[in-house]
């Protein structure tokens, strides 16, 4: 169930809730006052025989008042009126200018009469001082004082009943009212509440502390959230975004690292041909090469080193081009026989005359055609013979290239009999400025590109490249391009 459902059903729910608690308070207070009252004031008489003799005092009153007012001035009109109040445990007290008098069955005496007139002479807490609570001998007794504006002579009336009953009988339904209230509110309200705090406040809550801690640079926790609502659904977003700013974040930091061994490696690699050129320029100012054999050595020299800076700066802007995509690479459909031969045919060049054996086997097929570029292709096969020729440390080095075909793609693999490498080693060779065991590889020249060069190629066309080693004995680099892939 969506938050936005959840929170209209929750208003709806709460008003109409608020509603009847309103209605049934509002019911329930009216019916406990009315109770409260006529428990207290009816005594023995049941709530009808009350109200109407109730009725019948006003009514006696009233008609006195309009038409036989002299009757108000009548003790035995005034006792009559007493007896009425006696079922309420009441009497009346009438006050004739400054004399009082109290008449009924339950009348009082002077006593009570003295504290009657003290009470209604001191200052009123009510607005209009027309009734009074006076305590006398351990009764509460209410007097209701009623005037006469229409008689010239100064006359009251204080009817006096018993009220005593009225804190005990009528006081428990205050306290049911207010108990019912709360159970209504612990069986409804507290379940929405309870609702609202798990699926939107928790959850906010948990996104807040993220977000307190992405500002502190902490990036390394989860947020997890098993809701399917709104916020359920932002704090999966807000996760995916913190994990993939984690990973940006470490990327960064690895990018940076391999900067600065970039430069680290570029630096050492190109020092090393400057100092052999610095060192031969400097022989032959000071005269070092004093005879034609000797100069035509130093300079042979030189022209190797600047050959070996040339390569590397032209690896260097190779990788660089092929790491930002900005190497063109020019796809055609080659015949893979042609394009073995023609490839053995530089190798053998290049390399027989080091003493160096290169062998070559064709499995393809006469037919075999690739899309690829030739010239990228032919770079990363040199490159890898190349790499097994710095390295080789047999007295008979032996390469053997093979072209084939393998689970939809051609394979091309070059095996040499060097020195090899530990298994530990092999994930790293095509790491560029890699070289394994440095210290035995000190004096190798080279850039540590050739086969991080190799890898692009490799990449761009589609295909793989692996590697694997017998230490001592051999290493094998095997490469693949998918078949009949066409790009343009």
């Amino acid at each position: 169930m969506s938050i936005r459902l959840k929170l209209i059903l929750t208003y709806i729910i709460g008003i109409l809730l608020t509603a009847a608690i309103v209605a049934v308070t509002g019911i329930g207070l009216v019916t406990g006052i009315v109770s409260y009252f006529a428990n207290g004031i009816a005594k023995d008489q049941t709530p009808r025989e009350a109200l109407e003799r109730g009725i019948d005092v006003i009514v006696d009153l009233r008609y006195a008042e309009r038409y036989k007012p002299e009757e108000l001035f009548s003790p035995a009109f005034a006792s009559l009126l007493g007896n009425q109040l006696q079922p309420f445990g009441g009497f009346l007290v009438v006050q004739e200018d400054e004399r009082w008098e109290s008449y009924g069955a339950l009348k009082e005496e002077d006593a009570f009469l003295v504290q009657l007139r003290k009470d209604f002479s001191k200052p009123r807490k009510h607005a209009d001082g027309a009734f009074t609570v006076s305590s006398w001998e351990g009764r509460d007794l209410l007097a209701l004082r009623y005037d006469f504006p229409a008689i010239d002579d100064p006359l009251t009336y204080y009817l006096v009943i018993d009220v005593t009953e009225m804190w005990t009988k009528g006081g428990r339904f205050p306290f049911f009212v207010l108990l019912g209230i709360a159970i209504l509110f612990g069986i409804i309200i507290v379940p929405l509440i309870w609702i609202t705090t798990k699926d939107i406040v928790r959850p906010l809550r948990q996104l807040e502390q993220g977000s307190r801690r992405i500002a502190e640079g902490d990036l390394n926790f989860s947020l997890q959230s098993k809701v399917s609502n709104e916020v359920g659904r932002v704090i999966r977003s807000y996760e995916r975004m913190r994990s993939e700013l984690w990973q940006s974040i470490g990327a960064q930091l690895a990018l940076e690292e391999n900067r600065k061994e970039l430069i680290s490696n570029i630096s050492h690699d190109l020092k090393t041909p400057l100092t052999s050129i610095k060192g031969y320029v400097e022989g032959i100012r000071e005269g070092i090469a004093n005879d034609p054999e000797k100069l035509r050595k130093y300079i042979d020299v030189i022209y190797m080193k600047t050959l070996d800076m040339d390569r590397m700066i032209d690896d260097l802007f190779l990788l660089s081009k092929l790491d930002l995509e900005q190497e063109e690479f020019h796809f055609d459909t080659v015949s893979l026989e042609d394009f073995y031969r023609q490839t053995m045919s530089e190798l053998s060049i290049e390399y027989e005359r080091a003493g160096i054996r290169l062998t070559g086997e064709y499995e393809a097929g006469s037919d075999a055609v690739a899309t690829m570029d030739a010239q990228k292709i032919k770079r990363a096969i040199l490159n890898i013979v190349g790499n097994s020729v710095k390295f080789m440390d047999k007295k008979e080095p032996h390469i053997h290239v093979y072209f084939g075909r393998q689970s939809g793609s051609w394979v091309i693999v070059v095996r040499d009999n060097g020195p090899g490498m530990e298994q530990s080693e092999l994930e790293r060779i095509f790491d560029r400025f890699y070289r394994a065991d440095a210290n035995r590889n000190q004096n190798v020249a080279g850039s540590g590109l050739g086969l991080a060069i190799v890898k692009q190629i490799v990449a761009v066309h589609g295909g793989t490249i692996t590697a694997r080693s017998e230490l001592g004995q051999s290493m094998t680099v095997m490469f693949t391009i998918p078949m009949n892939e066409s790009r343009s």
